[in-house]
């Protein structure tokens, strides 16, 4: 598991650093830098007003880089829900090895991702469509939403779930040394 989880954690950190916080062709900051606002997938939610004043908001340049943003959202839901499930697996199996139901709880971000698959559907129709308004834009925010929801679960989940195998850990007696156990046991003192 921890090998899988590296390889997830690495290529969702590189990919994460281009979309969120680089000056990439398809990085957010060019969509809000064009559009003069964040694009409607990165809100907690939107209606189909929002989608639509937004897609007018940024003209044809910013609807470009927001076509773009679209590319490269075609791999992030699945790399954000790879390594969400990966890490909640890896964290619970550790904290809890005897309780293998407690993995199920990992599905919860790829849950999201299907979410997030959903709202960008619905952010391509919206392309599509403009400039007439998308029959699905309100659609878009619902998905927003339940995926913003599913996450946010997710991470929660994680953290507590981090939190408590911190806590069990600290409170495990320390072991001595291997080394210092075999001197110990030649001197005849345990």
């Amino acid at each position: 598991m921890q090998p899988l989880w590296v390889v997830n954690a690495a290529v969702f950190g590189v990919f994460a650093g281009a979309f969120f916080a680089s000056s990439a062709p398809f990085a957010i900051s060019r969509v809000e830098a064009a559009c003069g606002q964040a694009p409607p997938d990165v809100r907690f939610t939107s209606g189909a007003a929002d989608v639509l004043g937004f897609l007018n908001a940024c003209g044809a340049a910013g609807r470009d880089a927001y076509r773009l943003l679209q590319v490269a959202d075609l791999a992030y839901p699945t790399l954000f829900g790879l390594f969400m499930a990966t890490s909640m697996a890896l964290v619970f199996s550790r904290l809890a090895p005897a309780r293998r139901a407690l993995l199920t709880m990992a599905v919860f971000p790829l849950i999201g991702s299907a979410f997030d698959y959903l709202e960008n559907l619905c952010a391509w129709l919206a392309l599509a469509a403009f400039p007439d308004p998308a029959p699905t834009s309100s659609l878009l925010g619902l998905a927003s939403a339940a995926k913003n929801l599913t996450f946010w679960t997710s991470g929660a989940l994680l953290l507590g779930a981090l939190g408590m195998l911190m806590v069990a850990k600290a409170r495990r007696p320390m072991r001595p040394p291997a080394n210092r156990v075999g001197i110990d046991a030649l001197r005849g003192s345990h």
